[in-house]
């Protein structure tokens, strides 16, 4: 059996709400909310006009070198990485000689700048595109300037796995380290917004109001009428317990299980409940975990299959155990928001502090849950479940202790 255990040392999140961990964390659990108008593009005769998009960010700060051009996605990933470095005390020169790895995943990638290229393709002809965007319009521009930049050589893998693919990027991580592939690992995702991508999904009718009421994220409530959605980068540092111990890096949490599953036909509810067993297996008693971070964004089918799902694995003791969602703060950030829910979790690890679902004032009918409403709670927490699902039935749960 592989003894190897797998912390997080490090965590570098960019949000509408604030950038870095402590940063982060503090308005999390204070639920001061990112979501406002948009203010990136016109959303002038769209059903919705609202998002979570992080404001006052400049990319200057966190570059190693000078770039000519960067797509906003990339731009947010370097950020990230950048903070999540300087959170794990961990330097260009040590990583660039320790065979670390990168691994990233995103839902639409450089979306706003295939967007631009491809228009002009279309309107003006072959001969008259920008050359300097092209290399910025792969779904895999910005996991390799990061290697690039910081001259990472060991494994990297970019995930285009919809909303889990910061998920599947840290579960790809926990398998390298366990197999003595490497001992560091730095796993994450990112979303930028773009207006392409912000009309796509009014058309789709997943956004708030889709019942043309008021728009709002509301996870879990009874009145609840679609998604936000949100932009983020999010990336954390991952270690062999004594790799970590042997350069004295801080240990925020120990990943000690994990689930994922996929169904046909959409059943997200039962994938979710395989993935959650799964993650729970490595528990040393059968005492039910003491919050849930839930993926729930606010989606009428999507929270209730995730919500029976919990309650067919918590069963009776539901009422031991805190359910909170936090996309009603950061907005649906898709591929970038598994690992920011594995943030979120960290930080209620540390500080005993459990965000609130912000908008939540009655749970539906039926969902009985021990939901986190509207106000933080604070208890002494030893472990924590996080979700992660993506409309098209796949899901994958992480249970980290302190």
């Amino acid at each position: 059996m592989n003894k190897k255990r797998i912390v997080i040392t490090g965590a570098g999140p960019v949000t509408a709400i604030g950038c870095g961990r402590e940063t982060f964390n503090k308005a999390l659990v204070k639920g001061h909310t990112g979501i406002s108008p948009v203010s990136l593009f016109e959303t002038e005769g769209l059903n919705s006009h609202m998002a979570a998009e992080i404001t006052n960010f400049d990319v200057e700060e966190y570059l190693e070198t000078p770039k000519a051009y960067l797509d906003r996605s990339s731009e947010l990933a370097f950020a990230a990485i950048s903070l999540a470095m300087e959170d794990a005390n961990l330097d260009p020169e040590y990583i660039a000689s320790s065979n670390t790895g990168l691994l990233l995943g995103s839902a639409f990638g450089s979306m706003g700048t295939m967007s631009l290229f491809f228009s002009d393709f279309i309107r003006k002809g072959a001969r008259f595109v920008k050359p300097i965007l092209f290399p910025h319009t792969y779904a895999n521009t910005a996991i390799s300037l990061l290697a690039i930049e910081y001259n990472l050589t060991g494994v990297h893998l970019n995930f285009s796995s919809g909303f889990i693919a910061s998920a599947d990027a840290v579960l790809a991580g926990y398998d390298l380290i366990k197999l003595g592939r490497t001992n560091l690992v730095f796993a994450g995702g990112y979303e930028s917004l773009t207006d392409t991508l912000f009309h796509a999904c009014d058309q789709s009718g997943m956004l708030s109001p889709c019942d043309n009421g008021n728009e709002c994220c509301a996870p879990f409530d009874r009145d609840r009428n679609g998604t936000i959605p949100g932009e983020a980068a999010a990336i954390i540092v991952l270690e062999e317990l004594e790799h970590a111990r042997a350069r004295d890096a801080y240990i925020y949490g120990e990943i000690t299980g994990c689930g994922t599953a996929s169904n046909s036909h959409k059943k997200t509810s039962n994938g979710l409940t395989t993935a959650m067993k799964q993650a729970l297996q490595s528990r040393a008693s059968r005492k039910p975990v003491d919050c849930i971070f839930a993926a729930a964004n606010g989606s009428p089918g999507y929270d209730e299959s995730e919500a029976r799902a919990i309650m067919s694995v918590l069963q009776d003791k539901s009422d031991d155990t805190y359910v909170t969602a936090t996309k009603s703060i950061t907005g649906e950030t898709m591929g970038a928001g598994a690992v920011l829910q594995i943030i979120s979790a960290l930080g209620a690890l540390e500080s005993g502090l459990i965000p609130p679902t912000t908008n939540l004032t009655t749970p539906q009918d039926g969902l009985d849950l021990n939901f986190v409403q509207n106000k933080v709670i604070k208890r002494d927490i030893h472990s924590v479940l996080i979700n992660s699902m993506d409309p098209g039935g796949a899901a994958i749960s992480f249970l980290l202790t302190r």
